[in-house]
């Protein structure tokens, strides 16, 4: 693999960055105004420069071609930002992209041109998604999908005994007429997995409830208002397990730090015992 030199910097390779944090990917396969909502919260004034994750663009461009110019200049404006010419499906792109220095990886939906059958408008990103996840099992990986029912074959493995009884537990809720069977599937539930048309709900909400839209731009760090706080993720350790309940949470982080937790996601070891016996209880 040939690797040429930045015409900014004589760097060969991402290890000679020197980042200090790990990189985020994000593979797309044009360039889009969307890009700057991705940019803005991450590059927001209330993070702190030192845990600040450079952003890798990788982009399906022809060979030989850059993006306009227009979009350069946006970039230009925020630190830590590169581009690359690739596919998400090359290895080598990836590795040359920096993956083994990355945490995060985001696919955006790609283009299709499928009209016959367009249940196969995913296959592509599944396909690509396993192949990653099976090389970087360590690495996060968030995609997007045109439907929400192919969830189930993301980040699939048939020797999960978890995602066995999960499969199980989905099938009821289906014929049940759930609108979200798939809830409790570990990619979806971690947000590693999405649907555009889940925005559908939310925009069908908006007709009635004009302030949606303003507040999920607010609550997703997109836009800001005077006063408004900021979305944020925060760990919770061995050493917090004396707090027991999820109410004296949302009391301690009111009362110490003024944030308000509005959903708590919790991970343990999960076998086909365990997880028969949870979904019993719900």
């Amino acid at each position: 693999m040939e690797v040429f030199p930045c015409e900014h910097e004589n760097f060969n390779n991402p290890k000679e960055y020197g980042w200090k944090n790990p990189a985020i990917i994000v593979a797309v396969d044009k360039t889009t105004s969307g890009f700057y909502n991705l940019i803005l919260p991450l590059r927001a004034f209330y993070r702190p420069v030192h845990d600040l994750q450079p952003i890798i663009l990788l982009l399906e461009l022809e060979e030989g071609k850059s993006p306009q110019p227009a979009f350069l200049d946006v970039l230009a404006w925020f630190p830590m930002i590169y581009w690359m010419q690739g596919k998400i499906s090359s290895l080598d792109n990836l590795l040359k992209a920096g993956i083994c220095l990355a945490k995060h990886v985001i696919l955006v939906k790609e283009a299709t041109n499928l009209i016959e059958d367009s249940t196969l408008a995913d296959c592509t990103t599944i396909i690509t998604v396993q192949k990653i996840h099976r090389m970087f099992p360590n690495l996060k990986i968030i995609s997007e999908l045109t439907h929400a029912s192919n969830m189930r074959f993301m980040q699939f493995d048939a020797y999960d005994t978890y995602a066995l009884q999960q499969s199980k537990f989905e099938k009821k809720e289906r014929k049940r007429g759930s609108n979200m069977p798939y809830m409790f599937r570990l990619p979806f539930a971690q947000g590693g997995v999405f649907s555009a048309n889940m925005l559908d709900r939310l925009l069908y909400q908006a007709i009635v409830k004009t302030y949606l839209v303003d507040f999920l731009k607010i609550l997703l760090g997109i836009d800001q208002s005077h006063g408004s706080g900021y979305l944020t993720a925060i760990t919770i350790t061995s050493d917090d397990l004396w707090i027991k309940t999820y109410g004296r949470l949302y009391q301690k982080l009111c009362a110490s730090v003024g944030d308000i937790p509005i959903g708590i996601y919790r991970t343990k070891a999960m076998d086909s015992n365990t997880v028969t016996l949870f979904f019993w209880l719900l």
